[in-house]
This record gives structure tokens, sequence and C-alpha cells, in this order.
């Protein structure tokens, strides 16, 4: 089963780092999307969408719309989130 997967990060290295673990432990089925709150949003979702979870820190992933991890995971933190 997959999972909506949604990274918060500001351009940083460990955001990058973060980006970069997501994707090599995530699902086929999952969907990725990043947002990076540093630089302007289109139509100002991202910063919406990190009100909306209450983002405090850079990188912080949210899971199926709850936030699971908040600064720079390992490759098996994120799979044990999805449950791979």
């Amino acid at each position: 089963m997959g999972h909506e997967i949604e990274i918060f990060t500001s351009g940083c290295y460990l955001c990058r780092e973060t980006v970069e673990i997501v994707q090599k432990a995530k699902c086929s089925e999952c969907t990725l999307t990043e947002y990076n709150l540093s630089e302007k949003c289109e139509s100002e979702i991202c910063l919406a969408k990190a009100k909306k979870y209450g983002i405090k820190t850079t990188p912080t992933i949210v899971v199926d719309g709850r936030i699971a991890i908040e600064g720079k995971p390992t490759v098996e933190q994120v799979k044990k989130v999805l449950n791979l």
C-alpha cells in the first residue's frame, strides 16, 4: 500500500540528505512531494500546508497527513514509519 509522503525543507544539506534518504526508503507506490519553505511556493500551497501541520523545524516528514519524523532520519526510521 502506498503512502503520501510530504517533506518540508529549507534548502540546507540536512534537508537534501533527508529527501535522498526518503527516496531510497519509500515504496514504489508511495508519492513524494517536497515543499521548500525557503523559496517562494507556487500559490503559497507549501506555506498553507506547513501552517496546517504546525511545522516548526526542517526537515520534517509528513506521512498520510501526520507529522512522522522531525529532523534527518535514517533509512531504517523511514521504513519503520512506512511499515516496510
